[in-house]
């Protein structure tokens, strides 16, 4: 999960509003699993913005992609979408995530994607990674209309070549099936206007007669999500075969975490650029810190004024991401977090909370 200095390999308008960002890693080894997202810092009106962006490419792919959407209100993104052809120099760090296609489920079981709007771009890296799976895949995807789908004329492209079956859902008012019909949206395949739960239902059991033992991923919008998610409930599908991907997530207030009553005393390892004669040079620095009851890590190092890069704040996100090699914490929430990583000995310190005195956090360089 270490920093990369990557640069501009080239910028694809995917659609008005939604462009794809391929990166040349300077030949830098660079590995991950489809489904997980990268970290963007970008100094923006003089602020360090920080955002995670699900890779939308292959892990074969030569050139690492993402694909932004604007986001109304959204720094980060509004930014990628007008600036992103002016730069050329990019501060990645990743990849991070749990939501995960493993090899053998392609073969073992049925797969089926429900996505909407820029919640495609997981998917999209997972459907292009799978290596010739048993049982063809089912893309369920809603946008507001077919100019605005994402990897949309990629996506009829691969049905027509028979990689995937694919239902779509258009909620714009003004659309137009007949046109969609003549760009190759097969009727029978579309639904004007909102998915319902019947309607979610009806396309599983239309497409598959083995949807009960299939593994459903599921991204984009949180109210449609949860649709989809009370569609596949209402089937009785184990929530084991359910895997969510969330962009946007509150934390859960109701998680308890115990023994967090009282403060905590604990030691942190950091760097610090210091100016010495015009030179900046780094150092290793330790402090001895508290961290107030039912306070955060993050919050108790911020507060002793150490640098640390944060964003989302609820568990998403993984920028805030520390080594624990002493004592024991609890983490309330953890959406980016592999079993692997925790082995590790990482947390996130946005979501970390001490339950001894013997704490001790090593922030890297």
């Amino acid at each position: 999960m270490k920093k990369h200095d990557w640069s501009t390999y080239k910028i694809v308008q995917e659609t008005k509003d939604t462009v794809s960002i391929y990166f040349d890693t300077n030949q830098e080894a660079f590995s991950f699993l489809p489904g997980q997202f990268i970290n963007i810092s970008c100094q923006i009106d003089g602020k360090q913005i920080i955002r995670s962006y699900s890779l939308s490419s292959t892990p074969t792919d030569q050139f690492p992609c993402i694909t932004v959407k604007r986001v109304h209100g959204g720094i980060m993104s509004n930014y990628l979408v007008d600036e992103a052809k002016s730069i050329t120099a990019w501060t990645i760090q990743g990849p991070f995530g749990n939501f995960i296609l493993e090899s053998h489920l392609s073969q073992d079981y049925p797969l089926i994607f429900l996505g909407g709007g820029s919640g495609i771009s997981p998917l999209f890296s997972m459907l292009n990674s799978l290596n010739t799976p048993t049982n063809k895949p089912l893309l369920i995807y809603s946008n507001r209309s077919t100019d605005e789908t994402i990897f949309g004329e990629r996506l009829l492209q691969m049905e027509k070549q028979g990689l995937v079956n694919a239902s779509y859902s258009f909620t714009a008012q003004n659309q137009n099936p007949q046109a969609d019909q003549d760009r190759g949206i097969v009727q029978s395949k579309y639904t004007l206007g909102r998915f319902s739960i019947e309607k979610i239902q009806a396309i599983l059991k239309e497409q598959t007669y083995v949807y009960t033992l299939a593994h459903y991923y599921i991204c984009g919008p949180i109210g449609l999500m949860n649709l989809y998610e009370e569609a596949l409930k209402s089937l009785h599908i184990p929530k084991e075969q359910i895997h969510m991907e969330y962009f946007d997530l509150e934390e859960d207030q109701n998680t308890v975490i115990t023994n967090t009553s009282e403060s905590r005393d604990i030691f942190v390892h950091y760097f610090e650029d210091t100016l010495v004669n015009d030179d900046l040079q780094t150092y290793q620095c330790t402090v001895l810190l508290e961290v107030k009851a039912n306070q955060s890590l993050l919050e108790a190092i911020k507060a002793y004024n150490i640098r640390v890069p944060s964003s989302c704040k609820n568990g998403t996100c993984g920028s805030c991401w520390a080594i624990k090699t002493e004592g024991e914490v609890k983490m309330r929430n953890n959406r980016v977090l592999t079993e692997s990583n925790i082995a590790e000995g990482v947390i996130l310190l946005c979501q970390s909370y001490p339950l001894d005195d013997d704490v001790t956090i090593s922030l890297l360089e």
